[in-house]
């Protein structure tokens, strides 16, 4: 499209005055094409399925039409700007929190400008944690929303209240549709739909839509228009603006690399993507310990932690801390899984970071776009694995994604990692707790290299358990099915990478937590010995029927061979000759003299004066 199509005034729809004024006072000189291509159909009366590169305005192309819709409802003949009681009129689904509440800031934002002779529109977040449902519900009676903006499983329960109807809905968005619509969403959003009248526009937004296939027509759409907005250069999949590149490198020093890297790179905000919430909680303590102890020298460098296991309202505070964070002096870094990797629109981020490649591809593309957004340079990098784990290039050139290497030299380094290395054992000895947490980390993390989709790459046999286990700061490399595939010439002995510790002694920090461990020792000990002598009885008992069959089949044999013997010893008497009938010898008594044989000492000599 041409710079002069995307003018607002050239909007094929007439929009409300006041929505033209808040374009206009927020800022946006002119139109992203996904915003040209969606905002005439959605207002309308189209529905839409709307595909489009992370960072091209998706948010602002689905908050004007939903907007445009209430304020026409309100300002509609005989309404007198009144809903009926319980009755909402738009509703935005997201499928985290704290997308979901990103998407209400973003309203909140643009009702500032609505005119004061007007009905107020008003908005209301749902989701988990913040409130219980029935504070939901009577925040819902006595502020008479007209917009819900929700995550599936809190907007489910919502419906189920009497308080609560449907009839007068107008529009229905859901963002990050292809989440919405996986496994993990799909029943819930399927059953929210069933309640909502089927006079209404829907709209499907997303960066990965594809991914979703036919799951899309389960949503109650009508005859829907699809809108697809590529790169620029033809078939890619991200903006020009953002740079993606890769990091190969050996396991145990991955994260030697990422510290070096938020080093040397320039940037107001980075954001690291870890794979399991137990892996953030682990290397974000681990870091600040690092920090703490000025291990870390050179940049002032601001840590900040979020993952799904917290609870919604220390998840939307850290968020907003690390949004709100001052770049000067210092660089800001989030410490994340991938419940900040979709939608989340986080002003100077120019750094994304991914310790590892995602399972799912489609999430590989939406960590990386959360830096290079509204044509803003970003850079991403991902590190892999030295082996097989370079073949993941070629997997992601199949989905438009192509990647540069980059590399960091770190033979300068080897003083910064010995000091690294030394500083974390410390840090682990100082507490039981800690190599608990570690060890927790390190098997969440080889589950879910299990489940990767690209199985042929990201191998459980190609794992390098003791580069890994060393990169965790493991001081023993923990029993678990997958150590098989540790070569039995590189396997250190019972599993110690270092110095062998005595682990009964190893106390945790926490005083009562050590108490209780204390008082409970010689019982577990002994529960322990139980259970071999149990392991070892079932095994005995449960021997499998081949096993037993060749047991069998070896007796046969031996009885076999002492027959053959036996016979070949009375052949041999028959046929010596023999005049004196005193010596013929009973061949029994012959074996039994091999017998005598085979078990003299071997000793020489007389020893009957001794």
């Amino acid at each position: 499209m041409s710079t002069s199509s995307l003018a607002w005034e050239n909007l094929t729809y007439d929009l409300q005055p006041w929505i033209k004024e808040m374009v206009k006072s927020m800022g946006f000189t002119s139109m992203t094409p996904v915003q040209a291509a969606t905002i005439p159909l959605f207002c309308g009366n189209k529905d839409v399925v709307v595909e489009a590169m992370t960072g091209s305005g998706k948010t602002m192309a689905f908050g004007i039409p939903v907007l445009e819709k209430v304020s026409r409802y309100l300002q509609q003949p005989g309404s007198d700007g009144v809903v009926k009681k319980g009755h909402m009129l738009g509703i935005v689904l997201a499928p985290t929190r704290e997308l979901a509440n990103q998407i209400n800031q973003v309203f909140q934002g643009m009702l500032q400008f609505q005119p004061a002779d007007h009905v107020q529109i008003r908005t209301q977040l749902l989701v988990g944690s913040l409130a219980s449902v029935r504070e939901d519900l009577n925040t819902y009676v006595s502020e008479k929303p007209h917009i819900l903006i929700a995550t599936p499983g809190r907007m489910l329960d919502f419906l189920s209240s009497n308080l609560v109807r449907t009839p007068s809905l107008e529009i229905l968005v859901l963002d990050e549709a292809d989440k919405l619509l996986d496994v993990s969403f799909e029943m819930d959003v399927r059953a929210i739909i069933r309640q909502l009248p089927r006079q209404r526009r829907t709209g499907l937004f997303s960066a990965t839509l594809s991914s979703a296939g036919d799951t899309i027509f389960k949503t109650g759409m009508t005859n829907p228009v699809r809108i697809s907005v590529k790169a620029q250069k033809s078939g890619q999949a991200m903006p020009s603006s953002l740079g993606i590149s890769y990091l190969v490198t050996k396991p145990e020093q991955k994260l030697l690399n990422l510290l070096v890297l938020l080093n040397n790179y320039h940037y107001k905000k980075a954001i690291v993507y870890f794979p399991t919430c137990t892996g953030v909680t682990y290397f974000y303590n681990m870091i600040q310990n690092l920090v703490k102890n000025r291990v870390l020298d050179g940049e002032d460098l601001k840590f900040f932690s979020l993952h799904g296991k917290l609870q919604a309202k220390p998840r939307i505070k850290t968020l907003n801390a690390f949004t709100d964070a001052s770049a000067s002096g210092g660089k800001s870094i989030l410490m994340t899984t991938d419940v900040a990797a979709r939608g989340i629109d986080i002003p100077d981020v120019e750094l994304v970071i991914q310790m590892d490649a995602p399972t799912d591809p489609d999430v590989f593309l939406h960590r990386c776009g959360r830096t290079g957004r509204a044509n803003k340079v970003g850079k991403a990098i991902v590190l892999l694995n030295e082996g097989r784990e370079e073949d993941y290039l070629s997997f992601m050139e199949v989905r438009h994604v192509e990647m540069s290497e980059t590399s960091v030299d770190l033979s300068q380094y080897s003083e910064f990692f010995e000091r690294i290395t030394a500083r974390v054992r410390k840090w682990i000895l100082g507490d039981r707790a800690r190599h608990e947490l570690g060890v927790k980390s390190f098997v969440g993390f080889v589950r879910y290299y299990s489940k990767h989709q690209a199985s042929s790459i990201f191998r459980l046999q190609s794992l390098d358990y003791l580069g890994l286990a060393k990169m965790y700061g493991l001081m023993r490399l923990p029993k678990m099915p997958e150590s098989r595939y540790v070569p039995q010439e590189l396997m250190p002995e019972e599993g110690w990478l270092g110095e062998k510790i005595d682990m009964d002694a190893y106390a945790y920090k926490d005083v009562q937590k050590e108490k209780s461990r204390l008082d409970t020792l010689e019982t577990e000990k002994q529960r322990r010995l139980e259970q071999s002598a149990k392991r070892k009885e079932f095994k005995h008992n449960n021997t499998a029927w081949s096993d037993k069959t060749d047991t069998k089949e070896g007796k046969a044999v031996r009885r076999e061979k002492m027959k053959r013997k036996r016979e070949a010893i009375q052949k041999q008497i028959m046929e010596e000759p023999s005049d004196d009938e005193d010596q013929v010898v009973d061949w029994k008594d012959m074996v039994r003299a091999n017998k005598k044989k085979k078990s003299d000492s071997g000793m020489q000599g007389s020893f009957d004066d001794l």
